[in-house]
């Protein structure tokens, strides 16, 4: 696969802030047999015009009528259509890459059997400042066997998006990207479904750079969000009885596991809905999240009851404690 054509799909809406680095971080690539394909959701900002001012034919742009977030697939699988790689990588508008990722990860599908290879994402704030890297032990996961790496990822995602690359025939047999109707995201279903099919192989480097920024959608959708925990319980209980005994996991623990995360969700909801001043949501936010969370959770639950009930928010009251120790 030393000369194989990746294609990368770049879905964005509303990123004039980061489409640039986005594609100049392509353009930097040292392996430079790629073509990307970039849907634009109809965004309302500057983003077309920006990437207008790059005329490099290898890179096509795709704009359509904005469908969201909650049918993402069909973004994707837009972009999907067109792809003329035999590779698939994903980087969405407003991450970006290190130089050599191409050139390093391209090596990882000289065997047949792989079908999607992954790395260390550096999560970065807005300005690019790195935060943290995900996964921490990238090197564990890369020396498990297909079984573990399913058994693995079912019990939680692992697989930062900007990292991925998958073969495109084995992402064509699975029908495309994936999405539940219940989740706002396709990277997590389609890994999971795409490692029933081969292996997978994580590098132990950085082979791509995840933004966080406020005006990202998912950050409103924290509920939402933890849905990832539900989805892999529905794909758990669709596999095979031989190969859900092989795996050998505890049902019990992932429903614990997602009512937890649940709980988690519901708390930043309602922290959000405290700093908009929306107190009747909030409050109920965090009910939901004391009746789901774990007792620490229960607790700041409410804390956050009584934020809403007294019209004030968390941040404020973090604050005073703040400005009070360091007169103390």
């Amino acid at each position: 696969m030393l000369e194989a054509l990746v294609t990368i799909i770049t879905p964005t809406y509303n990123h004039e802030e980061y489409i640039g680095q986005c594609i100049e971080s392509v353009l930097s690539q040292t392996y430079t047999h790629w073509e990307q394909i970039i849907v634009d959701d109809g965004s309302s900002d500057r983003t077309a015009e920006i990437i207008a001012q790059y005329s490099d034919p290898r890179i096509r742009y795709i704009h359509q009528s904005n469908v969201g977030i909650w049918r993402l697939k069909e973004t994707y699988n837009t972009a999907l259509k067109q792809a003329r790689g035999d590779l698939i990588a994903i980087l969405e508008g407003d991450d970006f890459w290190p130089p050599d990722k191409l050139e390093k990860q391209v090596l990882a599908f000289e065997h047949d059997d792989v079908v999607l290879s992954c790395g260390i994402g550096a999560q970065v704030d807005s300005k690019g400042i790195v935060l943290g890297r995900l996964p921490k032990n990238a090197k564990y996961f890369s020396s498990l066997s297909e079984e573990s790496t399913l058994r693995e990822l079912i019990s939680g995602n692992f697989i930062v998006a900007c990292t991925a690359m998958c073969r495109k025939e084995a992402l064509q047999s699975i029908g495309g990207f994936q999405q539940a109707s219940y989740t706002p995201f396709v990277d997590y279903p389609t890994w999971l479904e795409l490692c029933l099919h081969g292996k997978v192989v994580m590098l132990d480097e950085i082979m791509g750079y995840w933004r966080r920024h406020d005006k990202q959608v998912t950050n409103q959708l924290s509920v939402d969000m933890a849905n990832s925990r539900r989805y892999s319980i529905d794909f758990f209980k669709k596999l095979p009885d031989d190969l859900r005994d092989k795996l050998d996991i505890d049902l019990s623990n992932l429903e614990y596991s997602y009512r937890r995360g649940l709980g988690s969700g519901y708390v930043s909801s309602g922290r959000n809905a405290l700093i908009k001043q929306h107190w009747r949501q909030a409050r109920s936010d965090f009910y939901e999240a004391f009746k789901l969370g774990t007792p620490y959770i229960k607790l700041v639950a409410l804390g956050g009851v009584i934020c809403s009930v007294c019209k004030t928010d968390a941040e404020w009251i973090a604050k005073c404690l703040k400005k009070r120790s360091l007169k103390d």
